[in-house]
């Protein structure tokens, strides 16, 4: 590998693999033209640059009747960003939480099963002493959780 943090077979192995995680090293190495020990160590180094920080599968939520994937922008006081993302870290049903810049200080998505989950939810977030207050979105369509379509060199 040059001076570049990923070059082009790396490129070719995060695009086979943010298609499949479970794309074997060998049929890796077959499209790319390098053995599969080549694969291997990029992948290793790839993990230790944090270039690739897990593997894992993305399930349908729908289908496994766990609910829809919410939204919640939050808006805090903001030397109190910190203390606000741990408490809503605790919460029952996130998927990830991380603060912001712009419109809020804070944007979280979670998994819930129905609008009374929902609205349990905003009310504790909002319950929060440090909380301005929080807006939902709702996803309707299934969001695209591997863009293929942002440029990687």
């Amino acid at each position: 590998m040059s001076d570049k943090i990923i070059d082009e077979i790396d490129i070719k192995i995060l695009r086979m693999l943010q298609k499949d995680a479970r794309t074997p090293f060998k049929e890796i190495a077959d499209r790319c033209n390098v053995t599969i020990e080549t694969i291997k160590n990029r992948f290793i180094a790839l993990k230790e640059k944090g270039v690739i920080r897990s593997s894992t599968i993305v399930i349908d939520s729908k289908k496994m009747g766990l609910g829809n994937l919410v939204i919640f922008g939050v808006r805090v006081i903001e030397r109190y960003s910190d203390s606000v993302l741990s408490m809503i870290k605790k919460i029952s049903g996130l998927c990830v939480a991380t603060k912001a810049v712009g419109k809020y200080n804070i944007e979280a998505i979670f998994l819930l099963k129905d609008i009374e989950q929902i609205g349990i939810t905003k009310e504790m977030i909002e319950d929060f002493p440090q909380v301005k207050n929080a807006e939902v979105g709702i996803f309707v369509d299934k969001p695209l959780l591997c863009p293929k379509n942002f440029e990687l060199n």
